[in-house]
């Protein structure tokens, strides 16, 4: 944790402000986490998420590199990071799972359902035949009957119709030429039990399926990740996205291999009421088993700090300002400098409070050695104060002091709240 520096005693001031220490904790230093994907052998950040494939900028335009199928090149890049837009991230559940297309349960419903249906389309076979002899439609009988099969019973064709008498009945056992009506039933009845052999067959290959079943879930070749967790943020989100880092290795891969697998999601928009996100993501070496994994979330390319940021450590504001004037002496060594806003941008309330002319207008703020406004103005020439409403604001803008040969001298900041970025 930054440990804050001694603040010099309570300036005076030219204009009855009074300089204010706020105690809150708004500010959050952080270890940022740059991800970039490789696209023809060059690696371009990654901007924003659509459906399943990265969105990176080349050449000042949108590109979609896939997050599925020919696997790619990432890269992670590491900055501490100061921020003031949190978010906040809770009830993370991650486990290893299957994908449709894998889950053991899933294979054998789809291989029952499609036995069901060859043995459905079987018996529908075997009714319709069985239902089209009883109504005759026998053709061409071995040249014997010409036109249609005449109700059992019945001799002769279309229009002599007479009864069968015994003698012109002959049964299978007969010698003598068979009824084609028994042929034709025969045949429906024969496919009819075979059908019933395949069902009862397949009962037994559905208990036999649910054993298979258990026995590959037992193996637990998972090949993919599900996330879920809850977000909600301090500040609207308009289009963020999520982004799941994973170490993970395979089974035959050697001792301490470890490798990478990055996959992403965009959201909607995200204010300040909890909304549950769940991300489930494929294509892993089954039965895979995972080493470590990192949820972070992004806008417009840029990553907002959660509760579970890797090295997250909450500042108020003057802790928040002595780390940027540390970093900043040591950026602009030796050089001469004048005095700028560093933090203390409005928040939305505070905003409001604001008329549009005051939200453009820019004020000038004499500024001590240390960085602390010593009054606000109108002018550049300070000779004429700001109102009470611009004045509370400014004093909680923290600057960079002027710097002489990168020495720290009193010196006067433009301010403009438009340009503060924390």
């Amino acid at each position: 944790m930054i440990t804050p520096l001694p603040l010099p005693a309570e300036p005076a001031t030219t204009s009855g402000e009074k300089f204010v220490t706020s105690e809150t904790k708004p500010y959050v230093l952080f270890m940022r986490t740059d991800v970039a994907v490789e696209q023809n052998k060059k690696l371009y950040p990654i901007k924003d998420v659509s459906g399943r494939a990265f969105i990176v900028s080349k050449n000042g335009q949108k590109v979609e590199v896939p997050m599925v199928g020919e696997p790619h090149k990432i890269e992670f890049q590491y900055a501490l990071t100061l921020a003031r837009a949190t978010a906040s991230l809770t009830d993370l559940k991650s486990e290893r799972t299957y994908s449709p297309g894998t889950d053991p349960r899933m294979v054998r419903q789809r291989e029952a359902a499609l036995t069901n249906a060859v043995m459905g389309d079987n018996a529908s076979l075997a009714e319709g035949k069985f239902i089209g002899t009883s109504q005759g439609g026998l053709i061409g009988y071995g040249g014997r009957y010409a036109g249609a099969l005449q109700p059992r019973g019945t001799v002769g064709g279309p229009g002599g119709e007479k009864p069968r008498t015994s003698a012109e009945s002959s049964g299978p056992t007969s010698g003598g030429p068979r009824d084609p009506w028994d042929i034709q039933a025969d045949g429906a009845f024969a496919t009819q039990i075979q059908a019933e052999s395949m069902m009862s067959s397949e009962l037994g290959q559905a208990a036999s399926g649910r054993l298979r079943a258990e026995s590959d879930l037992a193996k637990q070749l998972f090949d993919a990740v599900a996330v879920s967790f809850e977000f909600s943020s301090q500040v609207y989100l308009e289009k963020p996205y999520v982004v799941v880092i994973t170490r993970f290795h395979a089974p035959d891969d050697k001792p301490g291999t470890a490798r990478s697998g990055v996959f992403a999601k965009a959201l909607e928009a995200i204010g300040s009421r909890p909304t549950r996100i769940e991300v489930l993501h494929g294509g892993f070496p089954p039965g895979f088993e995972i080493d470590d994994l990192q949820v972070h979330l992004y806008s417009d390319g840029r990553e907002i700090p959660t509760d579970i940021a890797q090295k997250r450590v909450p500042l108020t504001r003057d802790d928040a300002f002595e780390y940027l004037k540390i970093e900043y002496d040591n950026t602009h060594k030796g050089q001469t400098l004048v005095a700028m806003p560093a933090l203390g941008r409005p928040d939305k309330e505070e905003r409001l409070r604001l008329t549009p002319n005051q939200l453009k207008a820019t004020y000038y703020v004499k500024v001590d050695k240390a960085g602390h406004p010593l009054g606000t103005f109108f002018d550049e020439e300070c000779t004429q104060p700001v109102d009470d409403t611009i004045g509370a604001l400014a004093r909680n803008v923290r600057y960079y002091p002027a710097l002489d040969q990168g020495k720290p001298v009193e010196g006067i900041a433009r301010l403009s709240w438009s340009q503060l970025e924390l």
